[in-house]
């Protein structure tokens, strides 16, 4: 199965990102307006995950924008470097906001043991992506000098 170009696997998934690009957007919009219809409290909860909804649909943008250059067959340039940190900066941020709702949850609002571990586990999650962004950005810039550089030799 092919990756790259017109007809490969990267077109769909760019599809798929971009309903999901879409549907955040849409849930981010229509969410205060289905909590006021059913009458729920508008918590705490909501606002953290505004910031951390705005910072995944940043992702998945940066993503689809890599899908972009696999579809042009242009994988290694400095437009893949900079979606690659962009996406590793968002990811950071939801790991710092997921562990600022952490100690709200434990200490002021009391929630029980078992959520507080979930979030901790997003917290580790999307400090373990971060970091695989950055590396997989700094592995990309240094491809990108080497494939530049060979270009001018040649």
């Amino acid at each position: 199965m092919n990756v790259m170009g017109e007809k490969g696997i990267g077109s769909i998934l760019k599809i798929i990102l971009q309903v999901c690009f879409w549907g955040g957007i849409a849930f981010l919009i229509l969410l205060p307006i289905i909590l006021l219809i059913i009458g729920e409290h508008i918590g705490a909860f909501v606002y953290v995950l505004y910031p951390n909804g705005i910072a995944m649909l940043v992702i998945v943008k940066q993503f689809i924008g890599l899908f972009d250059s696999l579809k042009e067959n242009k994988p290694f340039s400095n437009n893949t470097v900079k979606r690659l940190k962009n996406a590793s900066i968002a990811s950071l941020v939801m790991a710092i906001l997921f562990f600022i709702q952490t100690i709200y949850e434990f200490f002021l609002a009391k929630a029980n043991i078992v959520f507080c571990l979930g979030l901790g586990f997003l917290i580790v999650l999307f400090f373990g992506v971060a970091i695989a962004l950055y590396i997989l950005s700094e592995l990309f810039r240094q491809a990108n000098k080497y494939k530049s550089e060979n270009d001018l030799t040649i």
